[in-house]
């Protein structure tokens, strides 16, 4: 991590380095430039107390990609030359932030693809064989979440950034803590002379959540990952032969910005882009058990769909399982419903998800503008399924039906969820349940 002290001593040092930035403002900024990933040749680089795959399958510490307290110059957040798909790795980050409360950025760029060559394997899966053409970032799953320095996820820790790099490292500030809030305790800046972590884990496939219980304890050094698994599990069996020796190379750099008479300041405002995307999660649940639906369209009871719905319920209704091959459809502003018994996709201006993967789950991004009111989203419904109800009974009276949910949009057996008012660089996530109709076959897709 960075210690960044500002002093009076400081002032006009820090001022005059990043005047571009903040105007008037006191700030500081680290750089961390060549982070790489690679496959067969991969550099990946990560902050503080960092965990990979070795040649066994077993997560250990990595020496190479942590260090103890200082700036970031000279530093790699990624440097691992060999990963393969099913590898996970872990990573806290700890920021110190020293005498001064101050608003804290994170921005991750990917500056190269490089396709390192091609193998005979990789020539029969892979038409491409331009220098920047690799297709790592294409199946390199990233989360980031407020953790409090145990390198452990935990169930109710806040993932604030997940989805493919390809997706992700496009540049674009993340907020940390600024003006709107802060993805550890919801408002203000950081607080001086105080350390916050951030998590971050990594999955050359599929990457589900396996958060574990909260212990309360922080980082004791005997709750880490090696004791404890790191609360992510990974399946590479989708990626195949089109990654190798590719890799992808990302720069990192933390940016922190005085509060004090700065309270307008936002990290998108003052990043590179100043208008980001919003990212959205869908996953996929079928039960062979109808009744091991939720039934939560007649009556919210303040359900709302987040990190660990889907994970959650898997986990605790033996009958229901994430299922791949599946579709969501989004658009900007309200919608109609398209249909509760539609079978197959809506055309223009609905977008369609990629297909769900292994683990029930696809992801999607949509940009966003202050005219952006809601985003609308339907999954496509396939033959053999259970319809949803709500038009057919508006009352909510018939519980056997399809459901789905987005965000805090948990009321109605309908087929058409609202985000209202999306914010830029937010990650929303949407489940949808269903069950097959009787007298048809088990499930087999």
């Amino acid at each position: 991590m960075k210690k960044i002290f500002l002093s009076l001593g400081s002032i006009f040092f820090v001022a005059a380095l990043l005047a571009g930035g903040t105007g008037a403002f006191l700030a500081d900024e680290e750089t961390s430039t060549g982070n790489t990933f690679a496959s067969g040749v991969i550099d990946l680089k990560i902050d503080n107390e960092s965990y990979y795959t070795n040649d066994l399958g077993k997560l250990t510490y990595s020496s190479s990609t942590s260090w103890a307290l200082s700036s970031l110059l000279g530093k790699l957040f990624f440097n691992f030359t060999d990963v393969k798909p099913g590898d996970i790795g872990e990573d806290t980050i700890s920021l110190h932030v020293s005498n001064n409360n101050a608003y804290a950025c994170m921005n991750v760029l990917m500056t190269s693809t490089p396709e390192n060559g091609q193998n005979e394997p990789e020539v029969l899966a892979d038409p491409t064989a331009g220098t920047n053409d690799g297709e790592l970032q294409n199946y390199l799953y990233f989360v980031f979440w407020a953790d409090d320095g145990d390198n452990v996820y935990e169930k109710g820790e806040k993932v604030f950034k997940e989805g493919l790099a390809k997706d992700l490292f496009d540049g674009k500030n993340w907020s940390l803590a600024d003006s709107l809030g802060n993805v550890w305790d919801g408002q203000g800046p950081v607080i001086g002379n105080t350390v916050k972590y951030i998590g971050k884990a990594w999955c050359v496939g599929n990457m589900t959540h396996t958060p574990l219980d909260q212990d309360g304890q922080g980082k004791t050094g005997m709750n880490g990952p090696l004791v404890r698994g790191a609360g992510f599990s990974c399946g590479g069996a989708d990626v195949g032969n089109i990654v190798q020796s590719d890799g992808m190379k990302v720069n990192v750099s933390f940016s922190v910005a005085q509060s004090r008479n700065n309270g307008a300041y936002q990290c998108v405002k003052n990043g590179n882009t100043p208008d980001g995307n919003a990212h959205f999660v869908g996953t996929k649940i079928v039960c062979d058990n109808e009744s091991d639906i939720p039934n939560w369209g007649a009556n919210n009871m303040g359900h709302t769909i987040g990190t660990t719905t889907a994970t959650d319920w898997v986990a605790t209704h033996a009958s229901c399982h994430f299922v791949p091959n599946w579709k969501f459809q989004y658009r900007t502003g309200f919608s109609d419903n398209p249909g509760d018994s539609f079978i197959g996709e809506v055309g223009s201006p609905w977008a369609t998800s990629p297909l769900t993967n292994q683990q029930g789950r696809t992801t999607w991004n949509l940009p966003i503008t202050p005219s952006t009111d809601a985003v609308s989203v339907r999954e496509v419904l396939q033959d053999k399924y259970i319809p949803f109800t709500h038009q057919t009974t508006p009352g909510n009276s018939d519980d056997v039906s399809a459901e789905m949910y987005c965000a805090d949009d948990v009321v109605n057996y309908d087929n058409l969820e609202y985000i209202m008012n999306p914010h830029k660089d937010s990650t929303y996530y949407c489940v949808a349940w269903n069950a097959k109709k009787a007298n048809t076959d088990n499930l087999n897709n």
